[in-house]
This record gives C-alpha cells, sequence and structure tokens, in this order.
C-alpha cells in the first residue's frame, strides 16, 4: 500500500517526511526526527503515526510543495483540508490530477473550522464541499455525535479510524515496574487542566505518594520538553492523573499511558472510557476510591493494566488501525 497523509498546511517548521524501513527520513532521504511530535525516528506520537503504518509512507505538508509534490503513485490519502478551505490552491481536484490513481479520504482532524455551531459560516460551508468531493470519510472519534451535522448534510458515513500507537515500540521501552508516584499531566489548553492539579495534590497529602508534573512556568515554551524525555518522566509512575473535563476530544495521550503500563486516573475523553472505564470521570470521590483499591490490591491492579493493553491491542495497534482502514476502502 502505498499511502500519503496530506494536510494543507502545519506550522512549527515542519517538513514532509517519509517513512523507510520503518524509520522518518526527509523527502530527500536524510534521516530526520521532529523532537516535538516524536521519540526518535522509529516512533512518532498521535496522528503523526499514520505513515508509519505501511512500508514507504509519507507525510505531505503541502503548503511547503505547491508546486513539488513528490512523484509518486499513492493508493491511498488521507487528506485535511481545514486552515486552507478558502485558498483555491487547495483542493481534491488539484490532489485527484496529481494522484489519479489514488482513493482519496476526506479527513476530519479538527472539531470546528470557523465559528463553532455556525453553519452557515462560510468555512463551515467550504468543508461541506470538500468532504463531498472525497470518496470516503474519517474521523478519530468512535462516536461521531459532534460531526451528525456533517453526516446529515453529505449523507455519508463517517467512518472511526483510531489515532495509531506504535505499541510495541512503547512497550520495548516503557513498559517497566512503577514507582508507587502520581504524574499530575497539565496538557497546554489551560481548559482542560480541569481539576488535575488540585485532585493530585489532595491524593498526595493524605495518602503520603509523590507527585511529578512537567513544571511550566511564565515565559518558558509549553513544548520546552521532547517526547522522548516527557514520556521518560511519566511512565515511570503508577498512576497518570488527567481529569480533562471535555468530551469531545479523543484523548490519544491515554492511549501512550495503556502502552507503557502506567494506570491512567480521571477524565472523560472518548480514549479514557475505552482504556479505562472505572476511572473514566472527573468525580473525586470515584477517583480516589479506585486509587486507593489499586494501591491496595495488585491483582486488582494488574488487571486494570491488562484490559487496557488488551483494548489498546484491539483498537489502536497498527495491525488494528490498518484493519479499520481496510474496512472503508
Amino acid at each position: 500500500m502505498k499511502f500519503a497523509m496530506i494536510v494543507d498546511a502545519v506550522g512549527g517548521n515542519l517538513t514532509s517526511y517519509q517513512v523507510i524501513n520503518g524509520k522518518s527520513y526527509s523527502l530527500d532521504g536524510k534521516p530526520t526526527t521532529f523532537d516535538k511530535i516524536m521519540i526518535d525516528n522509529e516512533c512518532a506520537i498521535s496522528m503523526w503515526n499514520y505513515p508509519f503504518l505501511y512500508e514507504n509512507g509519507y507525510f505531505i505538508n503541502w503548503k511547503q510543495h505547491m508546486d513539488t509534490l513528490p512523484k509518486v503513485d499513492f493508493d491511498l490519502i488521507f487528506l485535511a483540508i481545514e486552515k486552507c478551505l478558502l485558498e483555491p490552491e487547495h483542493t481534491v481536484d488539484k490532489i485527484r490530477k496529481q494522484y489519479p490513481n489514488a482513493k482519496i479520504i476526506g479527513w476530519i482532524k479538527e472539531l470546528w473550522v470557523g465559528a463553532p455551531y455556525d453553519y452557515e459560516d462560510v468555512k463551515y460551508k467550504a468543508r461541506i464541499n470538500f468532504l463531498d468531493q472525497c470518496d470516503s470519510i474519517v474521523i478519530n472519534r468512535p462516536n461521531p455525535k459532534e460531526f451528525k451535522h456533517i453526516q446529515d448534510k453529505l449523507g455519508k458515513k463517517l467512518n472511526f479510524v483510531a489515532i495509531p500507537v506504535n505499541v510495541d515500540y512503547l512497550y520495548k521501552n516503557y513498559y517497566k515496574e512503577k514507582e508507587l508516584s502520581l504524574w499530575a499531566y497539565l496538557p497546554n489548553p489551560p481548559d482542560r487542566r480541569g481539576t488535575t492539579y488540585d485532585f493530585t495534590q489532595y491524593i498526595s497529602k493524605k495518602y503520603k505518594i509523590p507527585v511529578k508534573y512537567k513544571q511550566l512556568s511564565i515565559g518558558k515554551s509549553f513544548d520546552y520538553m521532547s517526547q522522548k524525555e516527557f514520556i521518560e518522566n511519566w511512565s515511570s509512575c503508577a498512576f497518570h492523573l488527567n481529569l480533562d473535563p471535555i468530551d469531545y476530544f479523543p484523548g490519544n495521550q491515554c492511549a501512550l499511558v495503556a502502552a507503557t503500563g502506567t494506570i491512567n486516573i480521571g477524565g472523560v475523553n472518548d480514549y479514557h472510557h475505552t482504556l479505562y472505564p472505572k476511572t473514566s470521570t472527573c468525580n473525586w470521590e470515584v477517583l480516589e476510591k479506585e486509587i486507593v483499591s489499586y494501591i491496595n490490591n495488585s491483582e486488582l491492579r494488574n488487571e486494570v493494566i491488562e484490559n487496557a493493553w488488551n483494548e489498546l491491542n484491539k483498537t489502536f495497534s497498527f495491525e488494528a488501525v490498518r484493519k479499520q482502514i481496510e474496512n472503508i476502502i
């Protein structure tokens, strides 16, 4: 399968890459690693794993290749046009002409383009037009409820394709004995932190368990820490606390947690419910009860880890995601 993930525009100086023998290279063949989205050139994080699903998979930052798109006879393309919906240079037709043999999958990355809940917004209408020209549509959420209007407008099925996780790599490098400590996961958007920090401090003081978290300070870039260093830090902890109160995000961080044998506590993102159903809440009373039971019962703790591991492989492993894609094409 000759696969490409084409995104209209990506910032942060992120350049296109290809995957050869399971490792990422620039399009001119130089080994490359972007430490904000990859651990090293063998393992990416989140959506950046899609090109790793197939030998010679590609990520193409279209804005950087307006007139220099790679000359590859792709079979399948995941195409996301969101930032440049109103620009005439970014159309499905242009990709079809460049890659006439490819099946083009319209990929919904973001919940909204334009003003939220404004179905008359020019960008929202442009998105409908873009998706209508694609052969199929994929979303990264198992429940398409937030996209119901899009589904009704198009009359097309929105197919769930999970954000892939390099389970084998993470298991090999981070699935290890854990110290009894709490990791307070504080994502970049403040509204997604909820009561994570306060709850972590409460549990720490009451049960005398040490806390770890990524130090944040005014004037310091949020992503100052590489993915490698970040995962090394939180994966050493027995518990990963993430009381994200927003229910319309996939929750990819939770899948990474399951791959390392750490237990996620809290949060209501989609993947939280799939992997850790008993702790997919932000209710302190429920979460405290579960943490205490895990601390006092090693068999129960191992059962939670094993169940999350099995669900992870069933839904998020490279093999599982390839099967989800095959069911569409």
